[in-house]
């Protein structure tokens, strides 16, 4: 499923924004697996649903259990998800192949898109068209009307993940969650904003790897399905 991506610049659109920092890690050679829940019900395929709570496909459910397969006899620490069923149903999937701790919680839900969550994503690719000047002043800091966007969603999800990789030290943690999560996750880790971030958007079903590394994250792999988990 492809992600909603942003509007096109507008011909009169201010200069781009200067590139953000990197996050800084801790630089102890934590690997740290994000990994995309799988295929969600047709029926959701063309709506913007967002932090709704939907089901996974039937190949959607098989896809989760092959993925977390991938992770039997891996060396996983600790096994973070979101609490939404597409990605809890991964993350527990994970936990149980990697003989490791899972917790789930609601910081790494997906996207909130607030007044405009549930509605047909033509309608939704309509509005952000329209408001596309106000997305081209400062992407990373623009949400939807009652919703998140990047920045806000980024610093809900990092205190979690910040937490858990001092947890694990140079193990390995793996983070079971959502397409726009993920993407603006590794965009930060890589020190890229919006729009660039989208470069990262994971398929589902698939994940990157990341290595805190001392010059800071390292890629490890990306956008790999249950074949290239190594």
């Amino acid at each position: 499923m492809q992600l909603i991506g942003p509007p096109p610049r507008p011909a009169d659109a201010p200069p781009p924004l200067p590139a953000l920092p990197a996050q800084v890690g801790l630089g102890g050679g934590a690997r740290l697996w994000l990994v995309r829940h799988a295929e969600v019900e047709a029926r959701w395929h063309d709506v913007a649903y967002g932090a709704m709570d939907v089901a996974l496909s039937a190949a959607g459910l098989a896809a989760t259990a092959r993925l977390g397969a991938a992770f039997e006899g891996r060396a996983v620490s600790l096994v973070v998800a979101s609490d939404l069923d597409r990605a809890a149903r991964l993350g527990r999937a994970i936990a149980a192949a990697g003989r490791a701790p899972l917790r789930l919680d609601a910081a790494l839900r997906e996207m909130h898109r607030g007044a405009w969550q549930g509605k047909p994503k033509g309608e939704f690719r309509a509005l952000w068209d329209a408001d596309a000047a106000s997305y081209w002043r400062d992407p990373y800091a623009w949400h939807v009307p009652d919703g998140e966007g990047d920045a806000l969603i980024f610093a809900r999800a990092w205190p979690v993940l910040a937490s858990a990789l001092a947890e694990v030290g140079a193990g390995t943690l793996v983070v079971a969650a959502h397409g726009q999560l993920i993407r603006v996750v590794s965009g930060r880790l890589l020190g890229l904003g919006a729009p660039e971030s989208y470069a990262w958007a994971p398929s589902p079903a698939h994940a990157h790897l990341f290595v805190d590394a001392p010059g800071g994250w390292g890629v490890g792999a990306q956008d790999v399905d249950a074949d290239g988990v190594r």
